[in-house]
């Protein structure tokens, strides 16, 4: 957190009077002038010095984002036939096993699907028929060869088309000897949106009825602003965090980048798949991410907590012993939440004071 000066207060040179000594101690440094004073030894012990570390530069970003369904884990299904909607047995938020009956409907069209089907089958008794005679009259001798092959091949593709009608069947779900049709789930999960019940006509067209997720991984879709759509790239680690779940932190990764804005809000897509093993995360929670992106320059870095922030400028305390401090001004070129980035005011290997500082700044300032 910086730390904002709005005066110098009474209290602070109360402090700084019994923390800050003269060269007139007898038993702690000496002073090297009145504006350059000594600090005792047990308020260095109560400081934090750091050294000013040359670190790859991190462009940190909080995002504002929702949770969604992996798109790409999403089972559509579609009505087979239009009709009326008998039955609907499950619920948004429902979890359903693979084969499980979702919803039954009442269709005309399945009357033309079961005179295919006889038609079929007796087809293939004929062919059967016809096959057993070609054989007996093959063995007397009064069939030939060709004839037998021929009868042969009549029964395979009648056979073949009773084949393909049952996988038909088992595919739309219709049952032997019913004028309805089954709606199954074709693998586990949960129920993510359903857009049918009972009573309501239904049309072959009308579109998906239902949509299946096994949630088991899901999608953190982040709002990247305009501005800064440079800074974010694939595979960039990402921590997300939740009002259901304030005091714990997902961890995933980049994997999408949108390649249109928004019009309305100037905004970009980032994707983020997120592992979700025990289902905590659900679609339409909203989210905060936080990103790291590495760039490639590089920087002194200092804790934040070392920033001075007065007079609309950022300064820092630079410790080089008890009686040898400086304040400078310094340009900040990018900060995570807990590091900052200097582009001018002090260099790798100086330190810097990260605790206490503000004590010294005041004492160090007070004659300007």
């Amino acid at each position: 957190m910086n730390i904002l000066l709005s005066d110098k207060s009474l209290i602070t040179a109360v402090l700084l009077s019994v923390i800050l000594t003269g060269c007139s101690s007898a038993d702690e440094p000496q002073s090297m002038g009145d504006n350059s004073p000594c600090i005792s030894d047990s308020m260095v012990e109560m400081m934090s010095i750091e050294e000013v570390m040359e670190q790859p530069v991190y462009n940190h970003l909080l995002l504002p984002g929702q949770i969604t369904v992996n798109r790409d884990r999403v089972y559509r299904l579609y009505p087979t036939a239009g009709g009326i909607i008998s039955d609907v047995n499950v619920r948004v938020g429902d979890r359903v096993e693979k084969g499980q009956v979702l919803a039954t409907v009442q269709s005309p069209d399945i009357a033309e699907f079961t005179r295919d089907k006889r038609s079929a089958e007796a087809e293939k008794s004929i062919a059967e028929r016809n096959l057993r005679l070609a054989e007996s009259l093959f063995e007397s001798g009064v069939y030939s060869e060709r004839d037998l092959l021929e009868a042969q091949s009549s029964f395979e593709r009648a056979e073949a088309e009773v084949e393909r009608i049952r996988e038909q069947q088992l595919v739309l779900g219709i049952e032997d000897g019913e004028s309805v049709y089954t709606i199954r789930a074709p693998e586990s999960g949960f129920v993510v949106e359903r857009n049918i019940n009972p009573g309501l006509s239904l049309r072959s067209d009308d579109g998906h009825v239902f949509e299946i997720s096994d949630l088991r991984d899901v999608w953190v879709v982040a709002n990247v602003s305009e501005s800064d759509i440079r800074k974010v790239q694939n595979d960039t680690d990402a921590t997300i965090k939740t009002l259901a779940y304030p005091d714990q932190s997902f961890t995933g990764e980049i994997v999408r980048l949108s390649s249109t804005i928004d019009p309305d809000r100037r905004t970009m897509e980032a994707i983020i798949e997120l592992p979700n093993p025990n289902f905590l995360l659900k679609p339409g929670m909203f989210a905060n991410i936080e990103i790291n992106a590495e760039v490639a320059d590089s920087n002194p870095a200092i804790d934040s907590n070392a920033l001075i922030f007065d007079n609309n400028e950022y300064f820092v305390v630079v410790f080089s012993d008890p009686c040898n401090m400086e304040v400078r001004p310094v340009t900040i070129s990018s900060r995570t939440q807990n590091k900052a980035f200097i582009e001018t005011g002090i260099e790798a290997g100086e330190s810097v004071v990260s605790n206490r500082q503000l004590l010294i700044y005041n004492k160090l300032t007070a004659n300007r």
